[in-house]
C-alpha cells in the first residue's frame, strides 16, 4: 500500500507529467530470464502489468491481444526488441510505448531486473533496474513499475513523435503511398457482436474505409448494388473503453479482416490492426478509435489492391 501511495504521489509532483496529457497505450512484453532466473520472468511480467494497470494516464494493452497480434505478425515476444520491430508492432497493436525486459538471478537469492521502454513511434529507449533478495519479489516489482511510470512521464517527449498528423494529412499520405495504378471495385463489410452475439454493422469502420477508397480512385460497391466487386474486405471489430479523466473517454478498437478476390476467392491478406484515441464523449472516442485502427489498414491494404 505505502508503494503504491508513492507512486501515485511522485506521478502528481512530476513536471510535465502525464497526468495532464492523454492517456498513452502501453504494452508489457514478456520478462524473460535464463538458467534459475526463468522461473521468475512471468510472475515478473504479471506483476509489472497489473501495476502499471493502476496508472490512469496508462492504457494498458491487454495480454491476449497483444500475444494474438504478434502471433499473426510472426513476432516473438522476448525481453529484447529492437526499434524497428518496436515500430511495427506499435503500428499493429496501436502502443505508444513498449515495455520489456530480464530478469538475472546472481547468487542464491539476489535478482536484477531490468526494464527497457521503448517509444514505438521515435524508436528511443530508455533502461530501469532494480535489485533485492528474491523473497521481496512485490516489493521490486512495484518499485520497478514506479519508475516505469516516471521515465515514461519525464520521457514522453523523447518516446512519443512531436508532431501527430491530422486526419486529413494521415489520408494524403495514405493516398500518395499507392504506386499501383490498378482500381478494383470494393465491397466492405465490417461487423461487431453485441453481449447476447446479435450482429451489427460497423457503420464507422466501413464509412471510413470507404471514403479512403473513394479518394484513391477506387469503386465502392455494397450488398445492394447491381455491380458485383472484385473485392470483398470482411471482417469483426471489437471496442474496448480504456480509463476516464473527467469528460476524456479512451477506447482501443481491434480490427481483423480478410481481403479476397470474389470470383476466384484467392485472399490477397489477413490484417490485425489496434486503433487508439482519446475524446471528450464516449461516443466520439470510440468512433475515433474505429477510424483509427482503419487507417492503419488502409496504408497496408490499398497499395495491394492497386497491383
Amino acid at each position: 500500500m505505502k508503494t503504491k501511495m508513492l507512486l501515485t504521489l511522485s506521478l502528481a509532483l512530476l513536471g510535465g507529467s502525464i497526468a495532464h496529457a492523454a492517456p498513452l497505450t502501453v504494452a508489457v512484453y514478456d520478462f524473460r530470464g535464463d538458467g534459475d532466473a526463468a522461473s521468475y520472468g512471468n510472475n515478473v511480467t504479471t506483476l509489472v502489468t497489473a501495476d502499471l494497470t493502476t496508472e490512469t494516464n496508462l492504457v494498458m494493452l491487454e495480454r491476449a491481444e497483444l500475444t494474438k497480434a504478434l502471433n499473426e505478425q510472426a513476432f516473438g515476444i522476448s525481453g529484447m526488441v529492437s526499434s524497428d520491430a518496436a515500430a511495427k508492432i506499435g503500428q499493429i497493436t496501436g502502443a505508444k510505448v513498449l515495455v520489456a525486459g530480464q530478469v538475472i538471478k546472481t547468487g542464491q537469492n539476489h535478482l536484477i531486473i531490468v526494464a527497457n521502454i521503448i517509444g514505438t513511434e521515435t524508436g528511443r529507449l530508455f533502461a530501469d533496474k532494480v535489485e533485492g533478495a528474491t523473497d521481496n519479489l512485490s516489493d521490486l516489482t512495484s518499485d520497478l513499475s514506479r519508475k516505469i511510470a516516471q521515465t515514461i512521464s519525464s520521457q514522453a517527449t523523447n518516446l512519443i513523435a512531436a508532431e501527430q498528423e491530422s486526419a486529413t494529412e494521415r489520408l494524403d499520405r495514405i493516398i500518395k503511398s499507392i504506386a499501383g495504378t490498378n482500381r478494383p471495385s470494393v465491397m466492405v463489410d465490417i461487423h461487431w457482436l453485441d453481449n447476447k452475439q446479435r450482429i451489427h454493422q460497423s457503420t464507422v469502420a466501413e464509412g471510413e474505409f470507404g471514403k479512403v477508397l473513394l479518394k484513391a480512385g477506387f469503386t465502392v460497391v455494397d450488398a445492394n448494388s447491381d455491380r458485383k466487386p472484385d473485392v470483398e474486405i470482411t471482417g469483426t471489430e471489437t471496442a474496448s473503453i480504456g480509463p476516464r479523466q473527467g469528460t476524456l473517454f479512451s477506447f482501443t478498437d481491434t480490427i481483423d479482416v480478410k481481403v479476397q478476390e470474389r470470383r476466384t476467392g484467392n485472399i490477397i491478406t489477413v490484417e490485425h490492426q489496434v486503433g487508439s484515441a482519446n475524446a471528450g464523449g464516449r461516443a466520439a472516442a470510440n468512433a475515433a478509435s474505429q477510424v483509427d485502427a482503419v487507417d492503419a489498414l488502409a496504408e497496408r491494404i490499398l497499395p495491394l489492391l492497386a497491383k
